[in-house]
């Protein structure tokens, strides 16, 4: 299984040279490495297990056999030892500035990811049955909250990176990233917006890429929240076709005014008519029949003109 790493998404986006990976990337990492190890696992006590999983994801994805190599008795050590360890010039292990960074990035973003998927499955999800322990259940909840909130607040200071529900991605914006980002973010960790949270997200992606289609995504993050609130109230039929009739049983259920109606149908109608003009410039899909001469054919890497560090 293919695991989305930060290192993958932000390959072609992002350069990092020598002084960003030894004087802001590397400090984070350390200080990262600090709020996750002192303060949440203490409380969360996961399992080496746990830190095995993690270490072989990160292995698989950047292409190593293993993360043997960095020092540590224990699959925990080995993690820690991997996120923290500054960057130092002529580490083969570390091989360049760029590739320090985002692959350590992306070590400190499943770190993350995993521990809260495992706070909803097997913390969370036991509240119900362990109710005399609700209060410690919601303890671990806050205190995992409260690190990636200093976590956040960590690397707006130095970067331009702000973690969300298990990806790290980029945030211009300080102020909209605690007025509206944060609290938007908050409500999608709920289960049920779990299409809505993995659209949007794919929006952010496409977006950091330049890509022209960032905005059809976004409005897939609108129909979603559309047909979960419509099916929630009650609304939904089973014969509704395309955003316009979720318009329609918001509309006619009062959860919209007149005045919203109307700029979301201009909005859906736009992006329905350019999703229709893309579709006509396509180019024709390539042929899958293997061409004869294939094996004789030698691949070459296409050098790219480096870009300047963010």
């Amino acid at each position: 299984m293919i695991t989305d790493i930060f290192a993958r998404r932000y390959d072609e986006v992002l350069r990092f040279d020598l002084d960003t990976a030894q004087n802001v990337i590397g400090p984070i990492l350390l200080q990262a490495n600090q709020i996750f190890f002192d303060d949440v696992q203490p409380v969360l006590c996961l399992p080496d297990s746990f830190f095995q999983k993690l270490n072989q994801k990160i292995a698989r994805e950047v292409a190593l056999s293993a993360l043997s190599d960095y020092p540590g008795s224990t699959q925990q050590q080995i993690c820690s030892s991997f996120m923290a360890t500054p960057y130092r010039e002529f580490d083969e292990r570390q091989r360049n500035p760029d590739y320090y960074c985002k692959t350590r990035l992306s070590m400190l973003e499943l770190l993350f990811r995993e521990a809260e998927a495992h706070v909803q499955t097997n913390v969370l999800g036991l509240v119900a049955a362990l109710s005399r322990k609700n209060a410690a259940n919601v303890a671990v909840k806050k205190k995992l909250d409260q690190a990636i909130q200093e976590l956040n607040v960590r690397l707006q200071y130095r970067t331009r990176f702000v973690y969300n529900n298990g990806f790290l991605h980029l945030a211009d914006d300080q102020l909209s990233a605690q007025r509206i980002a944060a609290p938007f973010w908050e409500i999608v960790s709920d289960p049920k917006w779990a299409t809505v949270d993995q659209e949007m997200k794919e929006a952010f992606d496409r977006l950091d890429r330049g890509q022209d289609d960032a905005f059809t995504h976004a409005c897939d993050v609108l129909e979603s929240t559309m047909k979960i609130i419509s099916g929630d109230k009650g609304w939904t039929t089973g014969t509704e076709k395309g955003a316009a009739a979720y318009i329609t049983n918001l509309r006619t259920g009062g959860f919209l005014e007149k005045w919203e109606v109307d700029p979301l149908t201009v909005i859906f109608t736009k992006t329905t008519q350019s999703s229709q003009t893309r579709r006509r410039q396509q180019p024709p899909r390539p042929s899958l029949k293997c061409p004869a001469d294939l094996g004789n054919r030698e691949l070459h890497d296409v050098d790219q003109e480096p870009r300047a560090a963010d």
